[in-house]
């Protein structure tokens, strides 16, 4: 009868009513929490106000907040995240253009509601959750403030109205668009938020939406490598190596998108992943000849990242004298790289495939979609020389941040 009620309340639709999948809501909440355009948040088409009518914000609260709600559906992003590590996730919207990675395959009534938010004077707060029937479609807000510049809000899944609703058996992500007016507007957000399930959580807007030690894969091994080999020199009269087109350091497993300084706590994060190597006893990070693996680069960021062409990358082999690219070319090379830029939504990833053999590291490469690209040397211009040797290797991507991840090479 709670969850009737408080439904009824909120949103005022008919049981089984699908009305306010696409609905929208507005109600004007003082710092006070007394109504003065309405005090009970009803709006011009008789619904009730999504976000509470008392408004309460606590001491820190900057001024009057008016707010519209425009319940989603299913999950825009996919969902990228994971129901066991959170109880759901949100980004705030400074501008349209922020919304570019959430709005591409989402109804035109949502794409409306973002395009007619004047993001002078408002903000919109995009939410998921999650809940485990079909009837767990929809989230309410309630308590709605600015506190110290940071949005806050209750938001909670609302399943059905009725015990006797039939309702479908399969997990759902509900989403909705939360739109806040206020002076002064606020640069981040805090939510409590309630799955379908009861269980409640915080959820903040700077929180990645994957969660990077739950990534497949690993970064580099914890210990020496047991051979270190004094160079890895080429006996080919001609022969041209790749040449490192980073500079300095670089950022072991994740960092910032092209043109960006930022360290490991950046939005990519980068793991190197061998399919199928689950032997306890093995150390996780070493390659047979002829083991395949792969690279993975994921936008564990709640926003887009924009890298350089896949392309962009050195494998290297580390010896007394430091790491050597292992690829070069014979004859006058000419290493060429395209300069479009790639968006990575987030939760997404680029892939490179490779086997651990000298034409496996060039006829491999870049994969997006399960498709090759190109973007730099063809494959055909490119040779390992010399042969491989046991050792430590490394891929470099500098198509962002100078990215790196390191693996151990057992030839037998």
């Amino acid at each position: 009868m709670t969850e009737l009620t408080r439904r009824a309340a909120l949103y005022g639709v008919a049981i089984g009513g699908t009305a306010a999948l696409a609905g929208c809501t507005e109600t004007g909440v003082p710092a006070d929490g007394n109504g003065t355009d309405g005090g009970d948040g009803d709006d011009s088409d008789g619904s009730d106000g999504g976000d509470g009518a008392d408004g309460d914000g606590g001491d820190g609260d900057d001024g009057a907040v008016t707010t519209a709600v425009q319940q989603v559906g299913a999950a825009l992003s996919g969902p990228a995240w994971s129901r066991d590590e959170r109880r759901g996730f949100c980004v705030l919207l400074a501008e349209e253009g922020d919304a570019s990675w959430l709005l591409d395959d989402a109804p035109e009534e949502i794409r409306a509601f973002v395009e007619e938010t004047d993001f002078d004077e408002s903000r919109i707060l995009y939410v998921e959750s999650v809940g485990p029937d079909t009837c767990h479609d929809e989230i309410a807000f309630d308590g709605v403030a600015v506190e110290d510049g940071t949005l806050v809000a209750d938001a909670t899944v609302l399943g059905a109205e009725s015990d006797d609703v039939a309702c479908g058996e399969a997990i759902t992500y509900p989403a909705a668009l939360l739109r806040v007016t206020s002076d002064p507007l606020p640069d981040s957000a805090r939510l409590s938020v309630t799955d379908g399930w009861g269980e409640t959580g915080t959820v903040r807007s700077g929180d990645g939406i994957r969660d990077p030690e739950s990534l497949a894969g690993g970064i580099r091994p914890d210990h020496e490598p047991t051979n270190v080999p004094p160079a890895f020199d080429c006996d080919t009269e001609g022969f041209e190596r790749h040449p490192q087109a980073y500079d300095g350091e670089v950022n072991w497993g994740g960092g910032g998108g092209a043109g960006s300084d930022a360290g490991g706590d950046g939005p990519l994060a980068l793991r190197v992943v061998i399919p199928g190597d689950d032997d306890p006893g093995s150390d996780p990070l070493a390659l047979g000849r002829g083991t395949r693996f792969r690279i993975e680069l994921t936008n564990v960021s709640g926003r887009e990242a924009s890298v350089g062409n896949q392309g962009k990358y050195n494998l290297e082999v580390r010896t007394e004298d430091g790491w050597t690219e292992l690829r070069g070319a014979d004859g006058d090379a000419t290493f060429a790289y395209t300069d479009e830029a790639i968006i990575v939504p987030p939760g997404e990833s680029l892939e490179w495939e490779f086997e651990m053999t000298e034409s496996g590291l060039v006829e491999g490469g870049p994969v997006r979609d399960g498709t090759s690209v190109e973007g730099g040397p063809h494959a055909d211009a490119l040779r390992v020389c010399p042969d491989l040797v046991p050792g430590r290797y490394r891929f470099v991507f500098w198509g962002a941040a100078d990215l790196a991840v390191a693996f151990d090479y057992e030839s037998e």
